[in-house]
């Protein structure tokens, strides 16, 4: 069985007891957390034991209406315990029928969760009653979204316009993507997806008629799809928690204050936001629909909304059809790549690439949508990249090596023919393999960045080590990033240039590249990278390295003796050292972990 399922705790609601179980796939290394009653838990062994009655399952344990009576914790402490044995044993020697089982694994939901989301309201003045809206952050031909207030805490409400043939299977769509995401680190959080459904009257109920979702208003939408398919149109709402600002929202402001983004702060954007893309397309979910209205900003944090809009297939269908370009009633801006502009086929994968690449010029440049037409064709994108790498690479080598890899990120996501195009994993590759620049500062530039000097060392001899001594006396605040990819590595000498490092520079960020290095001694390496106690950002690759237990319990060791280190990114060959980091280290080190460059 691929699956494993352990209980991590409980969760108690009101009256409700949930027991927390986190599921790992071991083919994707994918994990989720959901929590179930004990009721569920127990039909599901009950279930199993019918299917399987030749075979002795694990023991369930039984309720005790007591203990459930009075409540207390030591009881339901036990409970946790045992239910968490049950599944221990089942989960080595499950039964040979297990459909039901692997059912659970694969697509359990959480049902106070589905719950949540699927919350029916009758109403405009229900709704209304749950939030307040404060302020119009987009309006579309096809919807609005709009920032409100709901229970002390921002939320967005975004409201869709459906066809009524497709909308009940729209809804279950955008519902089942929304409940499967359990992570919330970089998706926005749906409180509530749900139909304003029409009032019953009385013949209704009598003969227990479907209620059905209430028309809309919007004359030109409606008028459009009836045209061609003679149905109504009906409206989809959902609600998403937000922290932060929009990214279109801080472009403005820094518009308007004439500040442009800073190095780090552009750069740490492309990755949170090459970060945020890859979770998605590693949940096989392609929104096909990023602009820097659904990007959202929150100090170090990245979050996206409006994942799969249920309505994208006639957004992209009325604007290719030329119904609602640069007319008074196109308030949408959507900026297709060329091969939409030209075909109806889809390339999610290579669609969000390229929106990607437009989030970043806009930002880069702090565009308006004017400035951004006509960047399907070739001749703009390299004035435009071109741009960028004038305006971010002027001062000095580190600032022109970065403008140069954010140039040639852009250009991968740009490029006219689809064929060339890079996805985002090889995007994401490219930008983690750089050097890693934290948010020091607000978006608003309410702190200057520290002065910091890039170095890079593509070998570790006697002439690296006399550069590096020069360039000690002229600046002690470092970026490292050190290549010995497939090269022959001397333990001693690195060790050397390690030493020096830590005996007379700040080393802030560090990267080492190892992959597929000869005659390495991870321990070694490890030991090295001790002397250097003031790094904050730590990139290690070790992929092809063998990793055995001695070198796991020795770089823990290590690493939770390095106080300043905020932010860990590991890609490696063993799973092992991966699983005794997530367990051993502290939880507010940001931990970032790849399995052979598959993140984790």
């Amino acid at each position: 069985m691929i699956y494993d399922a352990k209980i991590i705790g409980v969760d108690t609601q009101s009256d409700n007891v949930l027991y927390k179980m986190r599921i790992f796939n071991s083919q994707t290394f994918e994990q989720r957390e959901i929590r179930v009653k004990y009721s569920f838990l127990s039909d599901l062994h009950s279930h199993l034991q019918d299917l399987n009655p030749d075979r002795q399952l694990p023991q369930f344990p039984k309720k005790d209406l007591i203990q459930s009576f009075m409540g207390e914790n030591k009881f339901v402490k036990q409970k946790e315990q045992l239910i968490a044995e049950y599944f221990s044993q089942l989960m080595k020697s499950p039964p040979p029928l297990c459909k039901p089982l692997l059912e659970f694994l694969r697509e359990g939901a959480d049902a106070i969760r589905q719950k949540e989301l699927s919350k029916e309201l009758h109403t405009k003045s229900e709704l209304f009653k749950l939030i307040k809206p404060q302020k119009e952050l987009k309006k579309s031909i096809f919807g609005k979204t709009t920032l409100c207030t709901m229970q002390g805490r921002k939320v967005i409400l975004h409201k869709f316009y459906v066809l009524r043939n497709e909308s009940e299977e729209l809804f279950s769509h955008y519902f089942n993507t929304h409940l499967y995401f359990t992570d919330f680190t970089y998706i926005c959080k749906v409180i509530h997806i749900f139909f304003l459904h029409s009032k019953q009257n009385f013949m209704d109920s009598m003969f227990g008629s479907i209620k059905l979702p209430r028309s809309c208003k919007k004359q030109h939408f409606e008028h459009f799809l009836s045209s061609m398919n003679k149905y109504d149109v009906v409206k989809l709402f959902s609600i998403e928690v937000q922290e932060g600002q929009n990214l279109e929202e801080i472009i403005i402001e820094k518009r308007n204050k004439q500040i442009p983004f800073s190095n780090s702060e552009l750069w740490n954007l492309i990755q949170k936001l090459l970060d945020a893309i890859l979770f998605l397309h590693n949940n096989e979910c392609y929104p096909n629909r990023i602009t820097p209205t659904s990007i959202i900003i929150y100090h170090d944090n990245l979050k996206l909304t409006g994942i799969q809009e249920p309505n994208e297939k006639y957004k992209e269908r009325y604007v290719i059809d030329g119904h609602a370009i640069r007319t008074d009633q196109e308030y949408d801006s959507i900026y297709f790549p060329p091969e939409k502009l030209n075909s109806i086929q889809l390339h999610g994968k290579l669609a969000d690439s390229w929106q990607f690449g437009v989030c970043i010029v806009k930002a880069a440049l702090l565009c308006t949508n004017k400035e951004l037409d006509g960047i399907h064709q070739p001749k703009v994108v390299n004035e435009l990249i071109a741009k960028i790498k004038n305006q971010y690479g002027q001062s000095n080598l580190f600032l022109t090596q970065i403008s140069d890899e954010i140039a040639n990120i852009l250009m991968l996501s740009l490029k006219n023919q689809i064929q060339q195009r890079a996805v985002i994993k090889n995007l994401h590759s490219l930008a983690t393999q750089s050097s890693v620049i934290p948010f020091q500062s607000l978006y608003l530039n309410q702190t200057q960045d520290q002065p910091v000097t890039f170095l890079r060392f593509d070998s570790i001899n006697e002439e690296e080590q006399q550069r590096l001594t020069a360039q000690l006396s002229q600046s002690t605040v470092l970026s490292i990033k050190i290549n010995l990819f497939n090269q022959q590595v001397d333990d001693k000498e690195l060790d050397k240039l390690m030493s020096l490092l830590g005996d007379f520079a700040i080393v802030r960020d560090i990267e080492i590249i190892l992959n597929k290095a000869k005659n390495i001694n991870v321990s070694s390496v490890l030991s090295s990278l001790a002397s250097i106690k003031s790094v904050i950002n730590l990139n290690l690759d070790l992929k092809g390295i063998q990793i055995d237990q001695n070198d796991i319990i020795y770089g823990i060791q290590v690493l939770k003796q390095m106080n300043l280190l905020k932010r860990f990114t590991l890609d490696c060959s063993s799973m092992d050292f991966i699983n005794f980091l997530k367990a051993e280290l502290d939880d507010k080190m940001k931990l970032i972990c790849y399995y052979e460059t598959q993140l984790i």
